[in-house]
C-alpha cells in the first residue's frame, strides 16, 4: 500500500467515528472489474483506498470520495457517489480524459486526469482546472491537513 495512504487512513481512524461516513473497501478485483469493463487504468494509490474505504464522505458535511459498485454489496447503492455514474454525470465543458473522483462541498471536483495521469481540481463555475497534484495520495494527505486544521478528533470545530 501506498505509504502517504497509509498515513491518510490512520489519521482517519484517529477520528470520532461520525466525522467521516466511509464505506467498507473492496476486494482489488471487482476494482480491476471495473478497470476492464470501462476500459480505465485508475492509479495504484486511489486503488490502495479503494480497498480500505470504498468511498465516503470526509469531514461531515464535506468531501465525497466516489467508490466501484460492487454488485454483491449489501450496501444501498443508490446513496453512493460511484465511479461508472461519474463517467455520464459531467459538466458539458468538462473535457472526457477527466474522470470525477470526488466532489467538494461547494460544488468543485476532484478528477483523474486519465491522459496525463495527475489529480486535478476542476472549477465548476469557471469551467476548467485550477489546481494539479501528483498523485491521489498527495491530494488525500492535503484534504486530510485541511480537514484537521477545522476539526478536531472529537468532531468538535476548531477555534479559529
Amino acid at each position: 500500500m501506498n505509504h502517504i495512504v497509509e498515513e491518510c487512513i490512520e489519521e482517519i481512524r484517529k477520528y470520532k467515528s461520525d466525522v467521516h461516513e466511509l464505506n467498507p473497501g473492496i476486494e482489488r478485483y471487482i476494482i480491476e472489474a471495473f478497470e476492464s469493463k470501462y476500459n480505465i487504468k485508475l492509479p495504484e494509490d486511489y486503488k490502495d483506498f479503494l480497498t480500505v474505504y470504498n468511498g465516503g464522505e470526509l469531514f461531515i458535511p464535506g468531501t465525497v470520495i466516489s467508490g466501484v459498485f460492487d454488485e454483491n454489496s449489501l450496501i444501498e447503492e443508490e446513496n453512493r457517489d460511484l465511479l461508472h455514474l461519474n463517467l455520464a454525470n459531467k459538466w458539458p465543458d468538462m473535457g472526457d480524459e477527466l474522470l470525477i473522483i470526488a466532489d467538494l462541498i461547494y460544488g468543485d471536483m476532484i478528477c483523474y486526469d486519465c491522459e496525463r495521469h495527475v489529480i486535478v481540481q476542476w472549477d465548476h463555475e469557471i469551467g476548467e482546472v485550477t489546481i494539479e497534484w501528483d498523485s491521489f495520495a498527495d491530494w488525500l494527505r492535503e484534504e486530510m491537513k485541511i480537514g484537521n486544521e477545522l476539526v478536531d478528533y472529537d468532531g468538535t470545530d476548531k477555534e479559529e
